[in-house]
């Protein structure tokens, strides 16, 4: 039985017309994953007693730089620091839900000023990213060279995303 050209041309537009609208859903269905750590940040940092909350210190400045593969690079203009202190930041970070992550790293303290001895900070935090803005708990340690801890704090921070 010979196909009509008008009967193959129907069944072509179904066809068409299926693909459109199947990838029109896809493309629609989906949302945008804006709870996305990647990237760079601007970071407002408030260290604090960790029992108390009570600031230790005005707030200061960092920026973090999440990539990727999961690593976290970062520098920060701590005024307690005394120039070329302490190295930039260094570490891992991963998702722990929806727009929340962890992220954890570490800096080297290269020589003895103010109330911090030679020997590594480590810097974990809770983040929990909303739209362009982050919001992060932390805990902070000092360790000397033989890896025992010489000072502690807490810090929350707010970020925004670098554009």
């Amino acid at each position: 039985m010979p196909i009509r050209f008008n009967h193959l041309r129907s069944h072509l537009t179904f066809l068409i017309l299926t693909f459109v609208c199947a990838a029109s859903s896809l493309a629609f269905g989906q949302t945008v994953d804006i709870e996305h750590l990647g990237g760079t940040w601007k970071v407002q940092v408030s260290l604090q007693n960790c029992i108390t909350h009570a600031p230790l210190g005005p707030p200061f400045l960092s920026m973090l730089s999440f990539s990727g593969n999961g690593t976290v690079s970062g520098t920060t203009q701590n005024p307690l620091f005394a120039p070329g202190q302490r190295t930039s930041d260094y570490g891992v970070w991963q998702r722990t839900g929806r727009s929340t992550f962890t992220a954890t790293s570490e800096a080297y303290i290269l020589f003895p000023a103010g109330p911090f001895v030679r020997g590594t900070q480590r810097i974990a935090q809770n983040i929990s990213v909303e739209n362009n803005a982050f919001v992060s708990v932390a805990t902070v340690q000092f360790f000397d060279v033989t890896n025992t801890t010489v000072l502690s704090a807490c810090a929350v921070a707010t970020a925004t995303r670098f554009k």
